[in-house]
């Protein structure tokens, strides 16, 4: 089997009920976590699905997952038996077999797809079923939100506004039509002209309107005037932006280093309170 093919199923639909699972000690006991095996199955398992011959680095990786499995499993937290097959079904599709494929396969490297099953489950429960456990307690404070708005350095401020163009030769028209009470909707009408609806920068309006209006705070009604024409604009709102990032991809970004510096602090808490043998 190719390592590297290999794809990791985050489906992040669990169940909060508690279904019995029991590791079968069916092979060599590489390390244990309150009495719990992790197997070399597991180890080869992992060298498999994380496309990496560094086996200290991957049985402890294989422990902290452990910590994390049955530090949900007792708080009722399962992966569902569907969610696990559907991801063997997702990894056999991305390998372009089926699972007989994916089982020969297995069984060249000494494991079976029960071995796979095993190592999914606690992969899917201690990466996103701990995800949606933390996201409980976690939140985005709005004044984070603006704090990391700041440290972007891509904030700008923008206005929206209407705004109706007038030619010069309408102006007695104009004079005849205006009145403040009326709105500019109204006017629009009224004159027979198009009332724009624009989000503007400094700078993106002709200079002698993007003075005015920049001068302006919501709801007030500025007018300005070259030679060719009159310009009426009304400041709907004003208000800061991120340019380029999506505030919600911004908000999920500080939630998931939260939920990061979180499972440190858990997992740190964890090893202090755990029997943890390394055997071999």
């Amino acid at each position: 089997m190719v390592s590297g093919s290999f794809k990791k199923i985050l489906g992040g639909v669990l169940l909060w009920s508690a279904l019995s699972f029991s590791a079968v000690l069916v092979d060599k006991v590489a390390a244990s976590v309150n009495l719990e095996p992790v197997l070399e199955s597991d180890i080869k398992m992992a060298m498999l699905y994380y496309a990496t011959a560094d086996r200290r680095q991957l049985l402890s990786k294989l422990v902290d997952d452990m910590l994390l499995y049955q530090f949900l499993i007792g708080r009722g937290l399962q992966v569902p038996q569907e969610l696990i097959e559907q991801a063997l079904v997702d990894i056999a599709r991305a390998n372009r077999t089926n699972l007989d494929g994916i089982a020969q396969e297995l069984a060249r490297e000494g494991l079976t797809l029960q071995d796979l099953r095993r190592f999914l489950e606690r992969e899917l429960l201690a990466t996103q079923g701990l995800i949606a456990f933390l996201e409980r307690e976690i939140k985005v404070s709005d004044v984070e939100l603006e704090l990391e708005k700041l440290k972007s350095g891509n904030v700008k401020l923008v206005k929206d506004i209407e705004l109706l163009v007038i030619d010069r030769k309408d102006e007695e028209k104009l004079k005849a039509n205006f009145k403040p009470e009326k709105g500019l909707e109204a006017l629009s009408k009224d004159m027979g002209l198009s009332l724009e609806r624009l989000r503007v920068e400094k700078g993106d309006l002709v200079e002698v309107l993007d003075r005015e209006v920049w001068r302006s705070s919501p709801g007030q009604i500025v007018f300005a005037e070259d030679n060719e024409h009159i310009y009426i604009a009304r400041v709907l709102s004003q208000k800061e932006v991120l340019e380029g990032v999506n505030l919600e991809e911004l908000r999920e970004s500080i939630l998931l280093k939260k939920v990061e510096a979180r499972r440190q602090e858990l997992l740190e808490k964890l090893r202090r309170n755990s029997f943890i043998k390394i055997i071999q």
